[in-house]
């Protein structure tokens, strides 16, 4: 059950979720988790995604950071466990279907602040919609670094003032059983396409691209096993801006 409102069955001794009278779940969200649970039928609806995203311009760009944060602050002007973003990703899609992609990733263990901001400005077209999963916090560190380089702000904030969030569009348009209650993109995705699953890739989640990041940095690492990480933490964070591509035409009931 979602937002933790499985916790009120368990304090009843439920502890199976079929096992609950339907008649009982008041809010939208349980009864679409209980039925699709109970029918297998995915819940999807086209239309509200549709209306979700049709303000969403051309091109679209859709974004995803990989941070770093350390305990004790590596570089000057950063604080204890501050994102740093070390990596992104970003599928710029254009009306007609055509997609590029644009990429960047810092392993020389050196501040990577100021090469992703200028990135960031270079590489994202200045007209369109920038999207991510979860978007907030993508947001904040465009803005983080707006507010470090006064002279990228003004196109660092143009990029931030265009975000917007493909997460709450699939929470309201879209369950599958298998997501046992989670909108994670790791959690839906195998429900939209199994061939995109992560279990394949070295750097699987958050935790091991920073894992990555740290490895790639130390000093001991050889040149072989730096270029491997460069590969892996690539196929990664590209996973995810693809993903979120595919996730949105499946919302839209369409093929990517």
């Amino acid at each position: 059950m979602p937002n933790g409102s499985g916790k009120r069955w368990l304090a009843q001794g439920i502890d199976d979720l079929l096992k609950i009278d339907p008649a009982q779940l008041t809010r939208v969200i349980d009864r679409r988790v209980y039925d699709a649970t109970l029918t297998g039928e995915v819940y999807r609806d086209a239309e509200g995604a549709r209306a979700a995203m049709e303000g969403w311009a051309y091109p679209r760009t859709w974004l995803d950071f990989e941070t770093i944060g350390f305990p004790v602050p590596r570089w000057c002007g950063t604080r204890p466990h501050q994102p740093i973003p070390f990596q992104f990703s970003a599928h710029i899609e254009q009306s007609k279907g055509d997609i590029e992609h644009q990429e960047f990733l810092s392993l020389d263990g050196a501040d990577p602040r100021r090469p992703c901001a200028e990135a960031l400005v270079e590489m994202i077209p200045s007209t369109g919609a920038v999207i991510a999963y979860g978007a907030s916090f993508e947001k904040r560190r465009i803005i983080e670094l707006a507010s470090v380089f006064p002279d990228l702000e003004a196109g660092l904030r143009a990029i931030a003032d265009r975000v917007v969030d493909l997460l709450p569009v699939t929470r309201a348009n879209w369950y599958h059983r298998d997501q046992r209650g989670s909108w994670s993109i790791k959690a839906v995705l195998p429900t939209v396409a199994v061939e995109l699953d992560y279990a394949g890739l070295e750097v699987k989640d958050g935790g091991s691209a920073q894992k990555a990041y740290r490895e790639a940095i130390a000093a001991d690492t050889s040149q072989s096993r730096r270029r491997a990480i460069d590969a892996a933490l690539r196929a990664y964070c590209g996973r995810d801006t693809k993903a979120m591509i595919v996730l949105a035409s499946a919302l839209l009931g369409s093929s990517q």
